[in-house]
């Protein structure tokens, strides 16, 4: 049975059986949420959701209102796996992350007593959350060299969308407010690099740009090529 990889994960229900699918799956809701909304906030309930379809992001904020992006999630991927392991305090440590739907999305909220059972009754469940962990590991550890020792094309895609993402929340608009020198700076190149970068997403039909303004047209390709370089 093959594991295609996606952003942040594997596509999990794809490590499964079919007969397993059908368990974990059962009791779960679905939810739909628009462009730009919170699905989640960090904090309690803990839960566990795969992505239906849609793309969303990750993230975490600290004290002084600062807020980073922790993943791009795409269809099929996992999220809150460490909830579903039976003997992790979840009430005690609540998830640090929230998620924010990039385009209209729809999550398949997972029963968390339904699979904690079957992760500690079924060796092949456990399995592929183990699985999906350890990827998720590797992704952290590909979005960290990307962002500090990766190539220009690796860096901005990952920074306009991350920008884009964080002004979607306050304005509802997927548009990266940062002149040449701004993107140069964060993703320590030039001006000349960066603005060549963009003309050629621009000719792509994947931005448009504005003095001081990216506009995201296509996040999806973006984000695309986000996941070709973590992957």
């Amino acid at each position: 049975m093959g594991t295609p990889a996606f952003a942040g994960g594997v596509d999990f229900l794809s490590l499964l059986s079919s007969a397993n699918q059908r368990l974990v799956l059962e009791g779960s809701k679905h939810a739909d949420y628009p462009a730009g909304t919170i699905a989640f906030h960090p904090g309690p309930p803990v839960r566990a959701f795969l992505l239906e379809k849609g793309l969303a992001r990750a993230f975490m904020n600290v004290r002084d209102g600062r807020e980073a992006t922790v993943a791009f999630i795409h269809p099929g991927n996992l999220v809150g796996a460490r909830n579903l392991i039976r003997g992790i305090p979840i009430d005690q440590d609540p998830p640090l992350t929230g998620v924010q739907a990039v385009i209209d999305s729809t999550f398949t909220l997972l029963d968390l007593d339904i699979v904690r059972r079957l992760a500690a009754a079924d060796i092949d469940v456990i399995t592929a959350i183990a699985t999906h962990l350890a990827e998720r590991v590797h992704y952290d550890l590909r979005v960290v060299a990307v962002r500090t020792l990766g190539t220009v094309s690796e860096r901005l895609p990952f920074d306009l969308l991350d920008r884009a993402s964080r002004y979607q929340l306050a304005d509802g608009r997927l548009e990266a407010r940062a002149t040449h020198e701004d993107l140069a700076y964060s993703i320590g190149s030039s001006r000349e690099v960066v603005g060549r970068s963009l003309k050629e997403l621009r000719s792509a039909g994947i931005v448009e740009t504005a003095p001081g303004l990216t506009r995201v047209l296509d996040p999806m390709r973006l984000a695309a090529l986000v996941r070709a370089f973590v992957h």
